[in-house]
């Protein structure tokens, strides 16, 4: 049995005490439906050989069924681990696209290039290790950055969890921002990270004292001592070298019951310039238990409550504030046609505040930008004129709705 000691106490209250406001704030928001899935997207921007398995450079992308083009949600980018030699983006997933997709994220789960597993103890120089490994999932953001927001999602507002492997390579691209600049993302639009449980923040460190199995995993995906003297690899692939106040703000999540795990990750807290007491849950799960739990109904620990509160704290509403339509002139419920095939009809509106130009649409037409007023030639029938107001950074605002009819009084 595992008992919390007074500091593990206050801190669940900090973060129950946020979840609930989080959660508050959750139930005035549209509610979300069940998810869409979009999977096996190739997010390949360079022109890299296809790699075998080609699932490996690929991601799966959710978002809630309510949620289309334009809607500006924040985006919950998460990476698996598996000793950056084994794993999936499927892996243990249905609870977390539920939990992230229910409270109205858009949740992208991410594959990437592997180390060789069953691990050749030659280590051949022309193996997958990094900065491969890592690139490709900078390359996945930068293919966000360019192509979320057709799905829903908020390019400015990304959020990174990763599990293990996965949690050190978000908290290496976090604090080295090199890796997402190289693909066109601005570091400014990582909002903040949850690293769940990973033992490799210093690779060096692990490198040096770690078991043999740590220091296989190290030498199959970093570099062997040999490779490491050349190039320096553990100490540029180690998060710590990088980590400063600077950073976007992490919440990491380790295990209550491993002391040294523990020190670690307080000890990258305080690189982060964060206190451990706030920053740091030390969750009551062994290593798989930590990333299960993650949106678990059975998750009583306050590890989900506290990831919630820490998301929902940094990328801020889930549908940034846009202005509402307000309809000046319109036509009768009724048009009457009285020579033509077709009725004009006229509409004039405007925004309360904050657009910067408007989208149309008639009937079943293709959507456009458009200007107030706006005029349509129309067949007799019942028709619907649709406009919404776009912000600067293309969010949107409710969508006016307006129904007519025209009848043809000469027959």
């Amino acid at each position: 049995m595992v008992f919390e000691t007074d500091m593990q106490m206050r801190l669940k209250l900090i973060w129950t005490g946020l979840a609930v406001a989080m959660l508050t704030a959750l139930a005035l928001a549209p509610s979300a439906g069940a998810a869409q899935s979009h999977k096996g997207i190739v997010y390949d921007l360079d022109g890299t050989p296809v790699p075998n398995p080609p699932r490996l450079n690929q991601l799966d992308l959710y978002t809630p069924d309510d949620v289309g083009a334009g809607a500006s949600r924040p985006v919950v980018v998460y990476v698996h681990g598996g000793g950056w030699a084994t794993g999936d983006k499927s892996n243990k997933l249905n609870d977390k696209i539920n939990l992230f997709t229910g409270a109205g994220y858009v949740f992208v789960s991410v594959n990437y290039r592997l180390a060789n597993n069953p691990v050749d103890l030659s280590y051949p120089p022309t193996r997958v290790r990094f900065p491969t490994i890592p690139s490709d999932v900078a390359e996945a953001l930068g293919w966000l950055d360019r192509n979320v927001a057709a799905y829903g999602g908020d390019p400015r507002r990304l959020l990174l969890m990763g599990h293990s492997a996965g949690a050190q390579l978000v908290s290496l691209i976090t604090t080295d921002p090199s890796y997402v600049s190289s693909w066109g993302v601005d570091p400014a639009h990582l909002l903040g990270t949850v690293s769940l449980d990973t033992d490799t923040y210093d690779i060096t460190e692990r490198a040096m004292t770690g078991n043999d199995s740590s220091k296989t995993m190290i030498y199959n995906a970093v570099a062997t001592p040999q490779e490491n003297a050349v190039d320096g690899a553990w100490a540029r692939y180690s998060a710590t070298n990088y980590a400063d106040p600077g950073d976007p703000d992490f919440l990491l999540v380790t295990q209550a019951g491993a002391p040294r795990r523990a020190a670690n990750t307080e000890q990258m807290a305080t690189l982060l310039g964060q206190d451990p007491a706030t920053s740091v849950f030390k969750a009551p799960y062994d290593h798989e238990g930590i990333n299960a739990a993650v949106g678990s109904p059975t998750d009583q620990s306050g590890e989900t409550a506290a990831i919630m509160a820490f998301f929902a704290s940094k990328a801020g509403p889930l549908q940034p504030a846009t202005s509402r339509v307000t309809v000046l002139k319109r036509p009768k419920t009724v048009v009457k046609l009285r020579h033509g095939k077709r009725a004009r009809v006229r509409f004039r509106f405007q925004a309360e505040s904050g657009a910067t130009s408007f989208a149309c649409r008639i009937d079943k037409k293709k959507e456009r930008r458009c200007a107030s007023p706006k005029s349509y030639k129309v067949k007799p029938g019942r028709h619907t004129f649709r406009v919404v107001a776009v912000g600067s950074a293309g969010e949107r605002g409710p969508v006016r709705k307006i129904g007519f009819r025209v009848v043809d009084k000469r027959r």
